[in-house]
């Protein structure tokens, strides 16, 4: 059965552009900038681990949009790498730029206006599905974090016939983990009531009781199963669907032919953090972080973590697996989500996350 159908996310100019307008940013130039109020980075001192790195001795500035304002937890590799200086060790200025979420990320780094987008890995296919000229280049979570869950009296998939469900719009990662999560039920879109909002008030929509389910990431699913009793969870798709690639670093094909040192430094800083998360010993310190970037509940942010970690969720290495990628692409045409089906190489760019996997070392 169809069960929506396809439509067109970033093919047109005019959503590019109004994308762009909303933005009100300018099209990063990774010119050897040398300013760091964006940041407050400072330039490494001589014969620091800068040095050690290879980076370049120039310093370029780049921007990043982050799908969810604020981040969830999965999103930290990028808040420890200016954090704890990696982004400094390769001589880069990163200004974070707050997106609603992954569709406005893509369309933002489909404009130019910023230079690395990180949203859902479904947001790099559909733009493959398009002809888009973006390519995904690294993942900084490899897998789902993610669970349905329901308000209380809601026992299943079924109860949610003619029910209100949260979502983020008519398209885009959370229409799609709301698919897998009514799929196996034998419920449709079509049978449920969309409510689009913000990824930041599922939590208190859900609260306050205007919606009967939504899709939630780790830290937000341990709020609400901890806050509002009898929920039920309805489908852990970290379980049931663990070939999902989850998160894809997107970029402009010819921003990475301009300044592919630039992307190379870029992945290099990102996979230094995620070694630095995926080390136990930095625990304390990366619950603080979290606590600060994602402003939730302690608690929640440190289960989160000790998901993320324990689960293999942040990637050691690119985090890029063509079966993954695959098959993740082959729900999306079942979904009828996209209308043709994009090649791997279509989707992904992998040349510049191998490099910086060479760079970084065992």
């Amino acid at each position: 059965m169809r069960l929506r159908p396809p439509k067109s996310r970033l093919g047109g100019a005019c959503a590019v552009a109004a994308a762009a307008s909303a933005l009100a940013l300018s099209a990063c130039s990774s010119s050897g900038s040398t300013s760091s109020a964006a940041t407050g980075a400072s330039a490494p001192a001589p014969g620091s681990s800068a040095a050690a790195s290879g980076a370049s001795s120039a310093w370029d500035s780049v921007n990043v949009g982050i799908a969810l304002s604020p981040p969830k937890a999965i999103f930290l590799g990028a808040y420890v790498a200016q954090q704890q200086g990696f982004f400094a060790q390769e001589h880069l200025h990163v200004s974070f730029i707050s997106m609603p979420n992954g569709l406005q990320t893509e369309l933002g780094a489909t404009a130019g206006s910023i230079d690395f987008g990180f949203s859902s890995g479904t947001d790099s296919i559909e733009a493959a599905a398009q002809g888009a000229p973006i390519h995904a280049i690294w993942s900084y979570g490899t897998k789902l974090d993610t669970q349905c869950i329901g308000a209380p009296g809601i026992g299943s998939a079924k109860d949610l016939i003619g029910k209100a469900v949260g979502s983020t719009g008519t398209d885009g990662f959370s229409i799609t983990l709301l698919q897998a999560c009514l799929e196996p039920a034998g419920v449709h879109l079509s049978e449920v009531k969309q409510v689009p909002m913000t990824r930041a008030e599922f939590v208190a929509a859900m609260t306050a009781g205007r919606i009967d389910a939504a899709v939630f990431h780790a830290d937000d699913a341990y709020v609400i199963t901890h806050q509002v009793h009898g929920t039920k969870v309805l489908e852990s798709e970290y379980e049931s669907i663990p070939q999902w690639w989850y998160g894809g670093v997107s970029m402009l094909d010819s921003f990475g032919k301009a300044h592919p040192d630039v992307v190379v430094r870029f992945l290099t800083a990102m996979m230094m953090a995620d070694r630095w998360m995926n080390n136990p010993a930095n625990n304390s310190a990366l619950v603080a972080l979290g606590v600060k970037e994602t402003q939730e509940d302690p608690a929640a942010v440190a289960y989160a973590v000790n998901f993320l970690r324990t689960s293999g969720t942040w990637p050691n290495g690119s985090g890029l697996d063509p079966a993954q990628v695959n098959y993740t692409a082959g729900i999306l045409y079942k979904y009828k989500d996209i209308s043709s089906l994009p090649s791997y190489s279509q989707i992904v760019d992998d040349s510049y996350a191998n490099q910086a996997v060479a760079k970084v070392g065992s």
